[in-house]
């Protein structure tokens, strides 16, 4: 929570909101429109790019997150482009408490699933996440591809470059784990900070089973925002696409 809330003023310079949708837009539309999709909610919002996308795109979107600061960042974002999307504080774990709606689509991206540290809250998360989704609906999760990231154990990635600013990662391994640490360089001051967070080295195969365990039904992995079929060996992010099994 507080990498998030210290992070929250500098998120938008790492990631620009138009790239991202020239990047992603035809993707979700594609599937969207594919699985008869018309409700969706981000339940890792953020600042609430993927909101916005899909407000433009002409969805029934929601959003949440579990930082208040993210939240209230999502909501200017939104006002400054005059779009209105009902946004909550919520945990990953109580989605359908703070939920009572239905939709037809779930995302969680952003490599933010990861932040659970444990079997049994990344299962109560996921098991969330398929109780607010109608019978047919679909999970799209994005993360690292941490099984690459332990194998080749590359510690230095250049992440954004801006006008007066750039952005990169050093990366810590531990035994289960794996710390990001953001480094946000100034250059016109030459003054710089650093931002640090934990994520759970969470491995295709764990994730595999932790979805099969929640009610999941994995469609196919995708490397890219291209459909390009995901590669573990070099792929460096895992978009899963899966849909809820039916009893």
């Amino acid at each position: 929570m507080e990498f998030y809330d210290r992070f929250v003023d500098v998120y938008d310079n790492l990631v620009s909101f138009n790239n991202r949708v020239k990047r992603e837009a035809n993707f979700y539309d594609s599937l969207f429109k594919k699985c008869n999709v018309k409700t969706v909610l981000d339940c890792a919002c953020g600042t609430g790019h993927h909101i916005m996308m899909f407000k433009q795109l002409g969805y029934d979107v929601k959003g949440s997150d579990l930082s208040p600061a993210m939240i209230t960042k999502a909501r200017t974002n939104l006002k400054e482009r005059n779009l209105d999307a009902p946004l909550k504080i919520s945990d990953f774990k109580e989605l359908n408490k703070n939920f009572d709606e239905r939709f037809d689509a779930v995302i969680c991206v952003g490599n933010s699933l990861p932040h659970l540290l444990s079997d049994e809250d990344l299962t109560l998360a996921l098991t969330e996440m398929n109780a607010v989704l109608n019978e047919n609906g679909i999970l799209i999760l994005e993360q690292r591809n941490y099984d690459k990231l332990l194998k080749d154990k590359k510690r230095f990635f250049p992440v954004s470059f801006r006008e007066n600013e750039v952005f990169f990662y050093v990366l810590d391994f531990l035994p289960s784990e794996i710390i990001f640490n953001i480094i946000n360089v100034n250059t016109s001051d030459q003054t710089f900070q650093t931002y640090t967070t934990t994520y759970n080295a969470l491995k295709m195969d764990k994730l595999k089973e932790l979805l099969y365990n929640s009610g999941f039904q994995i469609i196919d992995l995708y490397a890219d925002y291209e459909f390009n079929k995901f590669n573990i060996e070099t792929s460096d992010r895992p978009i899963i696409f899966c849909n809820k099994s039916k009893k």
